[in-house]
């Protein structure tokens, strides 16, 4: 090859690194900017879509209204609850409503006076198992069982859905509908006295949040790595702190894989682990890391912090008290 063609070559493969050096400084930049979007600044709080509960013409049953337009009858006062997740079983028993429970999932464990209760398969449905308790209401997550819905309705009385599980808002909603569906003196003052004290709770929070907010990555499992971004209950809790979760543009529905080089380029000021203590192999890769380097990995697994039920105040409570220590 001559002279010439040598130089011509170089000059092609120069223009070509340029031209590509160009492109991944463009996505890198474009990168940035949703990062600047996402993790700048603390989350605004999540809308919740109300629901109505309304006596029904019979007056023997309540019709709740879902945002959709989705119309469910449930009875009033039920007598028979099937209960298909620990958070909706613990809401139950704090509203006063324990002895009406016929039935609960495998993972109901508290109260400890639940735990001789039947137990029956929701993920997946035990659909002959539902019909074997003769419930006159089944409760359950909108999230988790709303395909199933006309299944469940051919072996059951009545179906409530509650959307338990998006932020404690939603929480609080889903409360107050169990409340006004059990139709108890007691129930309406439980679920008055929760509002009361999530009300002083948060404003407490917003009081006493940092003017910078800290960078959290919550995980659900180490191998492969599993996060909880927005849209879960946890996120929210975060966001009441005056936090901002690194996992806030995780594209899945509230919890997803996550690449272990983006915990590393998004450095996070604190991990807060729903699944025990971190590996060797990440403590050792993620070593730049502020919160390995400082050792702020917090412990979170807990069953009060991880389910949505009546025990998170408590939770959110000893969240706050990890997060301001870890500053």
């Amino acid at each position: 090859m001559t002279r010439g063609g040598r130089m011509t070559l170089w000059a092609v493969g120069a223009l070509l690194l340029i031209m590509v050096g160009g492109v991944w400084m463009m996505l890198n930049a474009i990168e940035s900017r949703i990062d600047a979007a996402c993790l700048a600044t603390v989350a605004r709080a999540p809308e919740v879509k109300l629901l109505t509960v309304e006596p029904d013409s019979d007056g023997a049953s309540m019709r709740v209204t879902y945002p959709d337009g989705l119309e469910l009858d449930v009875p009033k006062a039920p007598k028979r609850i099937l209960s298909t997740l620990p958070g909706i079983t613990e809401m139950l028993c704090h509203l006063g409503a324990e002895a009406q429970i016929v039935a609960v999932s495998p993972h109901c464990d508290h109260p400890p006076s639940i735990q001789s209760k039947p137990r029956v398969a929701v993920q997946p449905l035990d659909a002959e198992g539902v019909l074997a308790q003769k419930a006159d209401l089944l409760i359950a997550d909108s999230r988790l069982l709303r395909r199933d819905i006309g299944l469940i309705r051919s072996r059951v009385g009545a179906v409530l859905l509650l959307d338990t599980s998006r932020s404690l808002p939603h929480l609080a909603q889903a409360m107050r509908t169990l409340a006004l569906v059990l139709g108890t003196e007691e129930a309406m003052e439980r679920q008055a006295a929760f509002f009361r004290r999530m009300n002083a709770l948060v404003e407490t929070l917003e009081r006493d949040a940092s003017e910078t907010p800290p960078r959290v990555l919550v995980v659900a499992q180490w191998d492969p790595l599993y996060v909880l971004g927005s849209g879960s209950l946890i996120d929210d809790l975060l966001r009441l702190c005056g936090c901002v979760n690194v996992a806030c543009d995780l594209k899945s529905d509230a919890s997803g894989t996550f690449s272990e080089e983006l915990v590393i380029a998004r450095r996070p000021d604190v991990i807060l682990s729903l699944h025990g203590p971190l590996p060797d192999r990440l403590k050792t890769r993620w070593r730049t890391v502020p919160a390995v380097k400082d050792g702020r990995v917090l412990d979170g697994e807990s069953d009060d912090l991880m389910r949505a039920g009546p025990r998170i105040l408590d939770a959110l409570e000893r969240l706050a008290r990890q997060l301001r220590d870890a500053r």
